[in-house]
C-alpha cells in the first residue's frame, strides 16, 4: 500500500498526459500511487493514459462515461488506498518537493488535512509566464475547533481553503464520515468537498510556501464561458456558506461580512459572464437579467454588509450599489472586454480586489 494516493481526472487533456507524468516522475517523494479517471474523453486521452500506464505498476487508469470532476474524483476515490490522499489536475504543475514536504508536515503534526501556498498562473502563447500570483498563508497548526475558529475565516478569505489540489486529506477520515464531492456542482465542488472535511476534522496544518502551479487559463483564450445558471450557482453557494459556519458556531458580523464581500464578488462575476461568448441573449435580455441580479433580496443584503477592500471593487459595486441597470451595463461590458483581450491583466487587475 502506498503512503500517498493522487487522483487525477482527466478529460481530453492528452497534450498534457506526458507532462502531467514528468511532474509526478520529479517528485522527490516517490511512495504514491496515482488514480487517472478518463472522464469519456473523445481525444487520445484514454489511450494515451493506457499506453504510459504500463511503464509504471503505481499508475491505474479508470474509465468511466462522461459525468464531470465530482463524479471522476468521487471514482478515483473509491479506489484510493493510501494514508492520505491529494488531487490534482491534469494541466497543472508541481514544485519537485511538493509530496514530500507535505507528507513529512502530516506525519510530524498528525493533521487531518495540511494545505500550502499555490501559484495562480496565465501562460502566453509561447509557454512563458503573462502572469504569477502567490497565494499564501503563514504556516501554522490548527489543533481542535477553538484554534480551527480562530483562523477560518481568514484562510477562506485567502483563498487557501477554495481548491483541493494544495491539500493532503486523511483517507480513512473520508471514509469514516462517508465524504464525497457533491455531483453538479460546477465551479464549486472543491468548495463544497473542503466545508464538509473541515466540519468534521480536528486538525488542519499550513505550509505558507507555494509549491502548486494551478494554470487558470492561457493568455489568448478566454476559459470561462457564458453558463445560464451562473447566478443560481452563486446564489447557492452563498446560502451553503452561511449554513457552513453556523454549523462551525461561528457565524458573526465578521464571517457575514466574509460571506456577503464573497458573493458581492461573484455577483460582479455573474454580471460580467452575461458578456461571454457563447451567449444567445439580445441586448435586451441582456439589461433585464442584469436588471433581475442586481434587484435580487440576497443581493441586496449582500451589497448592505459588503465591505469592498479595494477602489477598483468599490467602483464595480458601485452601479450594482446604487441599483443602476444602465451603469451595471455599461461597466461589466468594458469588464468582459477586458478579459477577452488581455487575459492576463484582467486577472492581475481582479487579485487586487
Amino acid at each position: 500500500m502506498s503512503k500517498l494516493s493522487i487522483v487525477i481526472p482527466v478529460y481530453n487533456g492528452s497534450q498534457y498526459i506526458s507532462s502531467c507524468m514528468e511532474n509526478l516522475q520529479q517528485q522527490t517523494f516517490q511512495d504514491w500511487q496515482v488514480f487517472f479517471v478518463d472522464d469519456g474523453s473523445t481525444d487520445s486521452s484514454g489511450e494515451a493514459l493506457d499506453r504510459l500506464a504500463g511503464a509504471d505498476i503505481r499508475y491505474h487508469v479508470i474509465h468511466q462515461e462522461n459525468g464531470g470532476t465530482a463524479r471522476a474524483r468521487n471514482a478515483g476515490l473509491d479506489k484510493a488506498s493510501g494514508e492520505y490522499v491529494t488531487f490534482m489536475d491534469v494541466d497543472d504543475e508541481l514544485d519537485p518537493h511538493m509530496y514530500e514536504k507535505l507528507v513529512r508536515l502530516m506525519d510530524e503534526t498528525s493533521a487531518d488535512m495540511c494545505v500550502c501556498g499555490y501559484y495562480f498562473k496565465i501562460e502566453s502563447s509561447d509557454g512563458e509566464n503573462a502572469y504569477l500570483e502567490e497565494k499564501t498563508y503563514p504556516s501554522c497548526v490548527l489543533k481542535g475547533e477553538e484554534e480551527i475558529r480562530g483562523k477560518l475565516v481568514e484562510l477562506w478569505d485567502r483563498d487557501m481553503l477554495s481548491n483541493v489540489w494544495n491539500k493532503l486529506y486523511r483517507l480513512d477520515l473520508i471514509r469514516e464520515k462517508g465524504l464525497r464531492y457533491r455531483d453538479g456542482h460546477v465551479y464549486t465542488e472543491d468548495r463544497v468537498f473542503n466545508r464538509q472535511f473541515i466540519e468534521n476534522c480536528s486538525s488542519i496544518a499550513v505550509m505558507g510556501e507555494c509549491l502548486y502551479y494551478y494554470v487558470r487559463e492561457r493568455a489568448g483564450s478566454t476559459s470561462e464561458k457564458y453558463r445560464e445558471d451562473y447566478f443560481t450557482i452563486r446564489h447557492k453557494e452563498f446560502q451553503e456558506f452561511q449554513t457552513h459556519f453556523k454549523k462551525m458556531k461561528m457565524w458573526n458580523a465578521i464571517s457575514r461580512e466574509y460571506v456577503c464581500r464573497e458573493f458581492t464578488e461573484r455577483i460582479a462575476g455573474c454580471i460580467e459572464n452575461i458578456f461571454h461568448a457563447g451567449t444567445t441573449l439580445t441586448e435586451k435580455e441582456k439589461y433585464r437579467r442584469i436588471q433581475a441580479v442586481i434587484g435580487h433580496p440576497d443581493v441586496r443584503k449582500a451589497i448592505r454588509y459588503a465591505r469592498c477592500r479595494s477602489r477598483k471593487m468599490r467602483l464595480l459595486v458601485f452601479p450594482i450599489r446604487i441599483q443602476s441597470t444602465a451603469l451595471t451595463y455599461a461597466a461589466y461590458k468594458t469588464v468582459y472586454e477586458v478579459r477577452r483581450r488581455n487575459p492576463a491583466l484582467f486577472h492581475k487587475l481582479k487579485s487586487s480586489r
